[in-house]
């Protein structure tokens, strides 16, 4: 394999020779997304529009965002948040680090029952502190009623999308960084499954796995593994 930018094998057509793409551009092909920075106007604005893309190109076909991120900027977090409830695409959200702050109601603004977190992973919750440009005007434009309407929009997510339904509870909580555990992030609503060794994860249902009319939630990693160890790679590439 090429040194430099990670590349994989990937057939185009069939009886062709394997060609060496960027890794990236074929996770992407297969609708996986990262937010594994801090989020702001960039990422932001490239989820975005690979949502938007993805779902033009194939409206049936899941996505699944993968998500390692320690905060960042609230508007173009709640720009992504939107696109995902808007766009009628299925999305996954799986935290595989921590997900913390704007990471955090990324993750919750996943599919209900297709919100996962990794057995270690971290969930953040914390208030908002926004300003829309950068220099010395921030100073006229971070004030507090502009910070409370935007705490307020996400204390509302967090009750539609979480198991916590009292604002009042949820409003104090984001005064102060409140970091939950894989179990404590379940029991609050945050996600609706951790991951573990007999659970097989979606990603793998979805392009290796058994048809529709197959029974996954009595399917454990030991029984999906004999099921599929001799299933081709995908587009011929090996």
């Amino acid at each position: 394999m090429p040194l430099g930018v990670p590349k994989v094998p990937h057939q185009y057509f069939e009886g062709e020779d394997a060609a060496w793409v960027d890794l990236y551009n074929k996770l992407y092909e297969e609708r996986f997304l990262f937010l594994a920075k801090p989020l702001e106007d960039e990422i932001g604005n490239q989820l975005v529009s690979m949502m938007i893309y993805l779902t033009l190109d194939d409206v049936t076909r899941e996505q699944f965002l993968f998500i390692h991120c320690t905060g960042g900027s609230v508007i173009p977090g709640i720009a992504l948040y939107d696109t995902m409830q808007y766009i009628p695409t299925e999305i996954h959200t799986t935290v595989i680090g921590i997900a913390a702050s704007m990471g955090s109601l990324i993750l919750t603004g996943g599919r209900p029952g297709k919100r996962i977190a990794f057995p270690s992973a971290t969930v953040m919750l914390h208030q908002p502190a926004s300003t829309y440009t950068d220099g010395m005007s921030r100073v006229c434009i971070q004030n507090d009623d502009d910070v409370a309407i935007i705490k307020e929009q996400i204390v509302d997510i967090y009750i539609e999308r979480t198991k916590q339904k009292d604002k009042f509870v949820i409003w104090n909580e984001l005064d102060r960084d409140r970091f939950l555990s894989a179990e404590q992030a379940l029991e609050y609503g945050i996600v609706d499954l951790i991951m573990d060794n007999e659970t097989v994860p979606p990603w793998l249902k979805r392009k290796w796995g058994p048809k529709k009319e197959n029974n996954w939630s009595g399917l454990t990693r030991n029984e999906f593994i004999d099921r599929n160890e001799a299933t081709p790679y995908a587009n011929g590439a090996v």
